[in-house]
């Protein structure tokens, strides 16, 4: 009967991975990464044609090229053998994220059952399958699942490892070569697998309570916020650390943890993998602070506003819920997941974690930035340029979501400008110096701008589906605005 309950929550799981890549729009990241490879495959060369994601202003843009570097290569090649395949589209990525959703679940699978059995694979596999990290991770096309399939092949291999009690074992070269394709998918530097790896050496020898946790969670935090010159006086890097925890606490422990009990007896297995894990968390939580902190101090905002734009960035933590499952099935005579225990609380639970889904998946629609770029894209002749007024600390990013919509092959020559709506955009306009070319004006919603005479609103193709009020504008006078 139980087995029942297990297999019919993954069909569950897995359907919503389905309805997530058909309802859900490509995340924000996803369209500068698409916007990065569709570029580099039309010239050679991977460019950011409309200027930075984070520019010196906090008023406005400026186009320019902005390389890639190689900083992502590995995602960057997945994305352009698919590219190649198919074609740069929205609907190729979700096809994409939908294989990496269920390479996921596949993954978890079939390691779990070789470490614990079938049933315990059944189990595991059905609770990440209603995960909501990952089911969005499949929807966005974020790399989260892919990564966790990798944290996953790692994680099995250093218990692999461990059980050959060998200092030196071929096991550990899975780990390094997923730890190097990890940091190359965040865009971070390959030499950083040697810190990782010396912090994970230095877990083994520590109790890694909860006071270690917070210490090294603050140790990361302050060094990253000191790597991007900020004042480690900044007011704002306790409270951001506070809600990193807080976030770690519902992504991680109530996600994941909750549904194994961690009973049995501790053992040097269980020992290393749970102290790895808490290392990685420690680290994870600080990294995610301080990335508030840095977009706070440089969008030049209120840390709060910045943590309600980047509600979901406590989704890296999803990388964990492996690793931690693990190091608590390898305690000795452990019960794992099981409904025999917590049965009533269990079942709640999991509607909860249903009800939730449900919720997305409905509420999911076109982001708005994405229907009217598609619309423009139909419109716009060469030469003529796009301004974007938001008042969003991700405005560039949307701005990104326009051009990949709007020109998803990258071989338009139209330029994207982004304005805060007290920037001054409307002299700007008139003087016809940067905007000699604007003739399309994008709104984001609820900032109200009142437009200078001559530009017409007009409907766009989905407006139906947007579900913010955007608003288009067009240069609707027969003489040209900037003769």
């Amino acid at each position: 009967m139980e087995r029942r309950f297990w297999q019919g929550l993954l069909l569950i799981g897995i359907a919503m991975h389905i309805l997530a890549a058909m309802l859900m729009p490509l995340g924000l990241d996803a369209h500068v990464h698409a916007t990065y490879v569709s570029d580099g495959m039309d010239d050679g060369e991977a460019h950011l044609e409309w200027g930075e994601l984070r520019p010196d202003s906090p008023n406005g843009s400026t186009p320019k090229e902005v390389p890639a570097d190689d900083k992502w290569f590995a995602w960057h090649s997945i994305i352009e053998m698919w590219f190649t395949i198919f074609s740069p589209s929205a609907a190729t990525l979700h096809v994409l994220g939908l294989i990496g959703g269920l390479g996921c679940l596949a993954t978890i699978f079939l390691l779990t059952r070789d470490l614990f059995g079938h049933d315990q694979a059944l189990r595991l596999s059905a609770l990440a399958s209603i995960y909501q990290p990952l089911m969005r991770a499949t929807g966005r096309f974020y790399q989260e699942s892919v990564i966790l399939m990798l944290v996953a092949i790692s994680t099995y291999c250093i218990i692999k490892a461990i059980r050959r009690k060998s200092i030196v074992s071929s096991w550990l070269i899975p780990p390094i070569v997923c730890a190097a394709i990890i940091l190359s998918f965040k865009g971070m530097p390959v030499w950083y697998v040697i810190p990782a790896g010396l912090a994970l050496s230095a877990s083994t020898r520590l109790k890694m309570n909860q006071i270690q946790v917070a210490i090294i969670a603050l140790f990361v935090q302050l060094t990253i916020l000191y790597r991007n010159g900020v004042s480690l006086s900044n007011p704002d890097i306790i409270p951001s650390l506070l809600t990193a925890f807080i976030g770690y606490f519902f992504f991680v422990i109530g996600g994941v943890l909750f549904f194994t009990k961690q009973d049995g007896l501790e053992n040097e297995e269980s020992k290393i993998v749970s102290r790895g894990s808490l290392m990685i968390s420690a680290c994870l939580i600080g990294w995610i602070a301080a990335l508030w902190v840095t977009e706070a101090v440089s969008l030049e905002r209120e840390v709060f506003d910045i943590i309600d734009s980047f509600t979901n960035n406590p989704r890296y933590l999803s990388l964990l819920i492996v690793p931690l499952w693990f190091s608590r099935m390898l305690r000795t005579d452990t019960s794992g997941v099981s409904l025999a225990k917590n049965r009533n609380t269990m079942v709640v639970t999991i509607r909860l974690m249903l009800l939730l889904n449900s919720y997305v998946l409905v509420g999911s629609g076109h982001r708005g930035t994405d229907v009217v770029g598609a619309h423009i894209g139909n419109e716009i002749e060469d030469g003529e340029d796009v301004l974007f007024l938001a008042n969003s600390p991700l405005s560039v990013h949307r701005l990104y979501t326009i051009k990949f919509a709007m020109d998803p092959d990258s071989d338009g020559e139209n330029l994207g400008f982004w304005r805060n709506k007290d920037s001054g955009w409307e002299a700007e306009l008139s003087e016809c110096e940067t905007f000699k070319d604007i003739e399309w004006i994008i709104v984001y919603p609820y900032i109200d701008p009142i437009l200078p005479e001559g530009w017409i609103e007009i409907d766009f193709e989905g407006s139906e589906n947007v579900s913010d009020s955007y608003e288009l504008y067009v240069w609707g006078e027969e003489n040209e605005r900037c003769p």
